[in-house]
């Protein structure tokens, strides 16, 4: 970014052509088509803003590193974060939600701070993002007091539940996405983090605000979000590969995650 200023993206803005823009309020929701190839100046947004990637990907570029980021993905950007996304991939859609101060003063919540850019994707998809994808859609009379609750929740997940979070439980959530298709007891993974069992079922839904089971099945849906955007394979074969039983169990659990069918998600 060496001589570079960058430029300034405020309400609605995006690198990408805005095919979509819906108004909810303070609330705003966008969709970003991009060609293939292009490459984005550098830039920050003036509010913060949740995105998920519908289809293809680009290369990000931030001050500490860089990262591909792959249809399925969410992402959280703090205001006033320089970026620039290079290569676009054919076919990149993105879908934006776009928080303006309004919304902020009037809940009396804070901007999630920028440490929050460094969630997991799978905790943005599954805290609220998807629902909210969902609502963008659909659009009837109740959309926008649903999207102002599912926008609070969705910002909780930015908030910790503790004000410590210990060691402990980051290496749980480390065993767990290293063996998310592995067969998992209690006491095997009490064991492996040489844990008490009862202090993980005590202690686990403080900090990941949600019990074992649930924990494991996001991370299921998650690997399934990508392989319904970037894969032609079917959601039979999709449901086994992401250590489902079956495409009915499948459906039913992508359903109650996201709010969405797994066939609907496919066609957005």
């Amino acid at each position: 970014m060496a001589g570079q200023h960058p430029i300034v993206f405020t309400s609605g803005d995006y690198a990408g052509q805005k095919v979509k823009e819906v108004h909810f309020g303070p609330i705003i929701t966008t969709e970003t088509i991009f060609p293939d190839g292009l490459s984005s100046q550098w830039h920050y947004h003036s509010n913060p803003h949740f995105s998920h990637i519908l289809s293809g990907g680009s290369k990000e570029i931030r001050k500490n590193g860089s990262q591909q980021q792959a249809a399925g993905t969410g992402l959280y950007y703090y205001p006033g974060v320089p970026h620039q996304n290079m290569d676009y991939r054919a076919g990149t859609r993105i879908f934006n939600i776009e928080l303006e101060p309004a919304f902020f003063e009037q809940y009396e919540l804070p901007v999630p701070c920028a440490s929050f850019m460094e969630k997991e994707s799978m905790e943005l998809n599954t805290g609220g993002l998807m629902k909210l994808l969902k609502e963008h859609y659909r659009q009837d009379a109740d959309t926008p007091i649903a999207m102002d609750q599912l926008c609070i929740q969705l910002l909780q997940t930015g908030q910790p539940t503790e004000k410590y979070f210990p060691e402990w439980a980051q290496k749980i959530r480390t065993a767990l996405q290293d063996q998310w298709n592995d067969p998992l007891t209690l006491l095997q993974l009490a064991e492996q983090l040489q844990l008490h069992p009862v202090t993980i079922s005590k202690h686990f839904s403080k900090y990941f605000r949600c019990n074992l089971g649930e924990y494991r099945r996001r991370l299921k849906v998650e690997r399934a979000l990508s392989l319904i955007r970037s894969t032609p394979l079917s959601l039979t074969e999709i449901a086994y590969s992401c250590g489902f039983a079956d495409q009915a169990h499948f459906t039913k659990t992508f359903q109650q995650v996201t709010g969405l069918l797994p066939k609907h998600y496919r066609h957005l």
